[in-house]
C-alpha cells in the first residue's frame, strides 16, 4: 500500500543517542525526540498522530513503563519498540501485557553509535537495522489500520456502534470490504479471513483482482475503475482457496465523504459456485427434456395420423360406439402430446382455469381407460376451478393406476374406484378398494421412474404431483377406509353456484356429444 504521508515516528529517551539510532534507522520517517516523560506526553497529546514510539528507559523525570501504562489506559493502541537496559529489572511479562511490538537492549545500539561505523563491514550488521526494520513494520500496519478507521468514519460509521457493526459483518456467511479510492483493501470481515486464510497484515493493501483467478484479474480491475467512475459495479470471478475454486458474485458501491469527494468503496461477495451448478445443471436438464419431447411428438405423430386414416375409412362402412371410442382415445393422444411438447417448451405446464364440474370430467377421464370390471362411483356434484383438460388427465392417470395395481394378487371381486369432494375442506380425493400401497415404498409413489410394476413406467403418479402442483394443490397419499390407497388434493378452490350450473351444463354437453 503506497502511503500518501511519509510516517511519523517518536523516539523517547533520556539519551539523545538513541534518537540518532532511530533516525538513522528509519530514513524515510519523521522522528520527534522527546528527551523527558514531560515532552513525550505533550507529543503524544498533541495534534500529530504518531505511527509507532521507540521507548526508552533513561528518563530523569519518572520510569518509562509509567508512560506506557497511561497510553494503554488511554486505549491507545500505538505501537511500541522497548528499548530495555541489560540490568533491566522490570516485568518483562508486564511489557507484554502493556502490548509492546518489539523488545531491544538498548546498549548495543549506543556501542555501534560511539564507533560511528568506521567499519563497513561493521555498519553492515548494525543492530540498528533490526531497530528499523520493527519500526517500518510496525508503524506501516498502524498506519494502515488508521487509514481504515478513517475511512469508515469518513462514510458515516460511529464510534460508539463501529463495535456492533463489526460483529455483525463478521457473523455474515457473504464476504464484506471496503478498498480506498486506489483499490487497496483497508477492511474486511472475517469471511474473507477464513477463505483465503491470510493475515490481517497480509491482506492490508492488497488490490482487489489479487485474490482471484489470474483469468479473471483483468475483469476485476475493470470492475474497480467502473465503481469509482458510475458509482456501482457488478462482476463474477472465481476465487483460489484450500476447498477448491468458487465462484463469487463481486458488488461495489462508491464511498464518498462529507465532501462529496470519492474516498473509496465498498461492496460484498457472494459465493454462488452452487447455484450456477444447479443452473447449468437445470439448463442441460431442460435442454435433454426439449430434445426428448420433440422426438416424442414426431415419432407418436406419424402412427397416431395413421391410425386415424385408418379409423376414418373404416368408419365410412362400418361405423360403431367401439370405434367412437377409439376416435375419442386416439384424439386424446393427440391433445396429450400437445401438452407433453408445450410444456417441455415453456418449462412448465401452461394452466387455463375454468369452472369444472368433478363428476363430468371423472366420467370422461374414466370412459378412456381400460378399466374392465372395475366400476367408478363419483359421490360430489361439486364444480371446481380447474383447466378441465389436464384435470382429466389427472384422473385418467390415477384411474389406470387404481387398475392396474388394486386389483393385483388375485382379488376376487372386482375393484371400485370412488371420488369424493369437500369444499369445506377444499380437498377432493380419489380412493380405490384394492389391495393398497405397501408402507415402505408409500414415500416413494411420486418418484419420477418408480414403480413396482414390470409394464409400468414411473410416470403416471409423478404426472399427477406435477399436474396438481401446477395447479397450486397438494397431493397426499395414504389408506382409504377399505384398505385401498387413497389420493387426496388440497388447496383446491371451489365455485359458487352460478358456476356451479355453467360447468354442470357444460358437462352434460361434452356427454351427449360422447
Amino acid at each position: 500500500m503506497q502511503l500518501d504521508t511519509p510516517l511519523r515516528v517518536l523516539s523517547a529517551d533520556g539519551d539523545r543517542a538513541i534518537s540518532r539510532v532511530a533516525q538513522r534507522s528509519v530514513p524515510n520517517a519523521v522522528v520527534d525526540s522527546a528527551a523527558t516523560l514531560a515532552a513525550a506526553r505533550r507529543a503524544l497529546d498533541g495534534e500529530d498522530a504518531y505511527d509507532c514510539l521507540v521507548l526508552g528507559s533513561a528518563f530523569p523525570d519518572g520510569d518509562a513503563v509509567s508512560l506506557l501504562r497511561e497510553i494503554r489506559t488511554a486505549g491507545d493502541d500505538l505501537p511500541v519498540v522497548f528499548l530495555a537496559p541489560g540490568d533491566a529489572d522490570h516485568s518483562v511479562t508486564e511489557l507484554v501485557d502493556l502490548a509492546i511490538g518489539a523488545y531491544l537492549v538498548r546498549e548495543e545500539f549506543l556501542g555501534r553509535e560511539e564507533h560511528d561505523h568506521a567499519d563497513d563491514t561493521e555498519a553492515a550488521t548494525d543492530p540498528a537495522d533490526a531497530l528499523g526494520s520493527r519500526v517500518r513494520r510496525l508503524a506501516c500496519e498502524h498506519c494502515k489500520k488508521r487509514a481504515a478507521r478513517e475511512t469508515v468514519e469518513r462514510v458515516g460509521e460511529s464510534v460508539e456502534t463501529g463495535w456492533f457493526i463489526e460483529d455483525a459483518l463478521d457473523a455474515l456467511d457473504d464476504v464484506f470490504y471496503v478498498y480506498d479510492r486506489e483499490g487497496n483493501l483497508v477492511s474486511w470481515n472475517e469471511r474473507l479471513s477464513e477463505l483465503t486464510g491470510l493475515s490481517d497484515a497480509e491482506l492490508t493493501g492488497m488490490s482487489a483482482d489479487a485474490f482471484f483467478h489470474e483469468a479473471d484479474q483483468p475483469a476485476v480491475k475493470r470492475a474497480v475503475e467502473e465503481v469509482i467512475r458510475t458509482g456501482t459495479t457488478v462482476v463474477e470471478a472465481r476465487l483460489p482457496t484450500d476447498d477448491g475454486t468458487l465462484l463469487f458474485q463481486l458488488t461495489g458501491r462508491r464511498l464518498t465523504g462529507p465532501e462529496g469527494d470519492v474516498v473509496g468503496f465498498c461492496g460484498v461477495g457472494r459465493d454462488i459456485t452452487t447455484r450456477r451448478q444447479h443452473e447449468e445443471q437445470l439448463a442441460q436438464q431442460n435442454e435433454r427434456l426439449g430434445e426428448f419431447a420433440r422426438v416424442l411428438s414426431h415419432d407418436l405423430r406419424n402412427p397416431l395420423s395413421i391410425s386415424v386414416g385408418f379409423l376414418d375409412l373404416e368408419r365410412e362402412t362400418n361405423d360403431s360406439e367401439n370405434l367412437e371410442r377409439v376416435a375419442t382415445s386416439l384424439a386424446r393422444i393427440s391433445d396429450i402430446v400437445d401438452d407433453v411438447l408445450a410444456a417441455a417448451r415453456s418449462g412448465k405446464a401452461v394452466i387455463d382455469f375454468a369452472p369444472v364440474s368433478v363428476e363430468a370430467v371423472a366420467d370422461r377421464a374414466w370412459n378412456t381407460v381400460e378399466t374392465g370390471e372395475a366400476t367408478l362411483v363419483v359421490e360430489s356434484s361439486a364444480t371446481v376451478h380447474a383447466d378441465p383438460g389436464r384435470l382429466q388427465r389427472l384422473f385418467e392417470n390415477l384411474f389406470r393406476n387404481s387398475v392396474d395395481h388394486g386389483s393385483a394378487g388375485g382379488r376376487p371381486s372386482p375393484l371400485t374406484v370412488r371420488v369424493t369432494a369437500s369444499a369445506a375442506d377444499e380437498s377432493f380425493a380419489v380412493e380405490d378398494d384394492g389391495i393398497g400401497i405397501d408402507a415402505a415404498i408409500v414415500t416413494r409413489v411420486f418418484e419420477r421412474g418408480f414403480t413396482t410394476s414390470s409394464e409400468g413406467t414411473g410416470f403416471g403418479l409423478d404426472i399427477v404431483r406435477s399436474l396438481a402442483e401446477a395447479h397450486g394443490w397438494s397431493v397426499s397419499v395414504g389408506a382409504a377406509a377399505t384398505g385401498g390407497a387413497r389420493f387426496e388434493f388440497d388447496g383446491v378452490e371451489f365455485a359458487d353456484e352460478d358456476h356451479r350450473c355453467q360447468a354442470s351444463a357444460a358437462g352434460k354437453r361434452a356427454s351427449d356429444d360422447s
